[in-house]
């Protein structure tokens, strides 16, 4: 092989990889698409869910089962024990879908590194995502949302 075909060799090869690279991350597109589910997403007067919290310091850690009634908690079950020390002592901390969209926005607003949700075919929320700073500790926040059904 000539100089020149490899050299032009290894200059297609690393294009097809930085074509590969370019792809890795989360397209603006793709982050915008949610916003604008989110947005159509109206919360129902009657809904329950499963909900996961981890991640960080806060008062809302462990795994709920929640029923929610215009807007406000009725019914809250703590799964594992830090769940049921909230429901129990903070039953305000325990949230609902609308409250968690409600914290993604203001995190956008805050100019959080991390503030997005992850939506389901029918537009609810099935991940939300929140770090206030990327390099701090213990200031994020990810909920993971299953069993999710609007009740009658």
């Amino acid at each position: 092989m000539t100089r020149t075909r490899t050299h032009l060799l290894v200059v297609s090869a690393g294009l097809v990889l930085a074509a590969v690279g370019c792809g890795t991350g989360p397209a603006p597109a793709a982050e915008g698409a949610a916003q604008v589910r989110q947005a159509r997403w109206p919360e129902p007067d009657r809904y329950s869910f499963r909900l996961l919290s981890e991640s960080g310091e806060r008062g809302d850690l462990g795994e709920y089962r929640i029923t929610v009634v215009n807007g406000k908690v009725v019914k809250a079950i703590g799964l594992d024990e830090p769940a049921r020390r909230t429901v129990e002592d903070n039953p305000q901390n325990v949230p609902t879908l609308g409250g968690l969209l409600t914290k993604v926005q203001e995190a956008r607003a805050g100019h959080a590194d991390v503030a997005r949700a992850v939506f389901a075919a029918d537009a609810h929320p099935t991940e939300v995502h929140i770090d206030w700073q990327k390099n701090a500790i213990d200031d994020e926040a990810d909920y993971y949302i299953t069993e999710y059904r609007e009740l009658p």
